[in-house]
């Protein structure tokens, strides 16, 4: 955030309107507010705090307490501020409560605090982003800084005394102004990310190894170099049943071989029997032929 001009009026030790145009300061990045006790320089760092936020640097006094005692009653405190941030220019105008002369009639009356937000757009009077409403012009500014009143105090403004408040601010304090001043939000993301996945990681990891623990309780062993040596034990005992495996699968192949031989060699001879009992029943009949024989013969002689 660059400020370009700041107007004062009624507010703290000046009882008129006083502008400081920062613009003349040119591309300077560091410049001295000098000035006797009581000149009003911290006054300035309270302007442009109360502009943003409606709260002044050490928020020592309330908004109201900063009206000058010695302005016209006539003349209203307020604090306008121009400034720069992103690539575009805005302007905030902020009124404190305070009372002034009525505007018809005499007496007094309560002015209540305003606030009005323009983004700088070129037009003559710019974009009016807050009309009035004193939270949502504060709201919109945390959102463009980017920093609440208490973090711009620490790390924008760094009134008298408040520089050692930085210093002394607790690591988790500081780490929330850094992280917020630098973006850093991508990282904590990043680191979330990588520790959710640790997380899962290490989770698998147990799980595996719980499964590896039941694996070895069911096998009775203590540690995977157990098994290793009874998986080795156990693949000789294999191949020795194996090679005896293949063994026998020969020797009921030369069996069935065997088998089948000595049943071919059986049906021949069940055939062999059949033939030899057809011959012997046919030997009894032998004696008749011949006698026939004889006889046809002796017709035919």
């Amino acid at each position: 955030m660059k400020p370009n001009k700041l107007s004062i009026q009624a507010f703290g030790p000046f009882a008129g309107t006083e502008s400081i145009d920062f613009s003349l300061l040119g591309s300077n990045p560091l410049f001295l507010i000098n000035g006797p006790t009581g000149a009003g320089k911290t006054s300035i760092l309270d302007a442009i705090c109360f502009a943003l936020y409606g709260q002044t640097t050490g928020n020592e006094r309330e908004p109201a307490q900063m009206r000058c005692n010695y302005a016209d009653a006539a003349t209203l405190t307020e604090v306008v501020l121009d400034f720069d941030l992103g690539g575009n220019s805005y302007r905030i105008r902020r009124i404190p409560m305070q009372d002034r002369p009525k505007s018809r009639g005499e007496g007094i009356t309560t002015q209540q605090p305003e606030a009005q937000l323009w983004l700088l757009d070129g037009s003559p009077e710019g974009r009016l982003m807050v009309a009035k409403s004193v939270s949502d012009a504060t709201s919109e500014i945390r959102q463009l800084l980017g920093l609440d009143v208490e973090q711009f105090r620490q790390v924008m403004v760094l009134p008298q005394g408040k520089f050692r408040e930085l210093l002394m601010a607790d690591s988790r304090e500081r780490e929330k102004i850094f992280a917020q001043l630098f973006q850093t939000q991508i990282y904590k993301h990043i680191e979330d990310q990588l520790k959710l996945k640790a997380s899962e990681i290490r989770r698998d990891v147990e799980e595996h190894q719980n499964k590896i623990k039941g694996i070895l309780q069911i096998a009775e062993v203590n540690t995977e170099d157990q098994i290793t040596e009874e998986l080795e034990s156990f693949k000789t005992e294999l191949t020795y049943a194996l090679k005896n495996k293949e063994q026998a699968q020969e020797q009921q192949t030369q069996a069935s071989t065997n088998k089948e031989q000595a049943t071919t060699l059986k049906g021949r001879f069940d055939n062999l029997a059949k033939k030899e009992s057809e011959l012997a029943e046919k030997s009894e009949y032998q004696p008749e032929i011949n006698s026939k024989q004889n006889v046809l013969d002796k017709a035919i002689t």
